[in-house]
């Protein structure tokens, strides 16, 4: 069985990164937590550029909070999380549901950086709380 489609994508354009050291509104596209090859838990969002349709998605690695972890690697897992919950009016004590996140928008700064398997990539250079 065929189907004749007719279409027109000759003005379609390649998603690309936005500019480096400006302030964006992003959401959360969806969210996963698991626990990485080294038996540590993570939460990795996946994020969107609000009014860029051409603008790529892009992730943030977060460490979560755990016993393994010495006082300094606590610290900064601990205060990388509360930038990112503060950013998407998320509490930052109790629990989360990880679904909760899907939709939530926040401000970041987003820089560029090239990763040879991927090319240009935005990624967050700051989450942005009270916005």
């Amino acid at each position: 069985m065929s189907s004749l489609l007719d279409i027109d994508v000759s003005g379609a354009e390649e998603p690309k990164v936005v500019a480096a050291d400006e302030e964006y509104k992003i959401r959360v596209l969806d969210a996963t937590s698991a626990i990485d090859k080294n038996g540590e838990p993570y939460l990795l969002p996946r994020f969107e550029v609000v009014d860029e349709p051409l603008a790529k998605d892009f992730t943030k690695f977060l460490r979560l909070p755990h016993d393994g972890l010495n006082a300094k690697q606590l610290a900064r897992a601990q205060w990388a999380l509360k930038l990112f919950l503060e950013a998407f009016d998320m509490p930052v004590k109790g629990q989360i549901d990880v679904e909760d996140l899907k939709g939530k928008t926040g401000w970041a700064i987003l820089g560029v950086e090239d990763n040879e398997q991927y090319g240009e990539g935005n990624y967050v250079k700051k989450f942005i709380a009270g916005k």
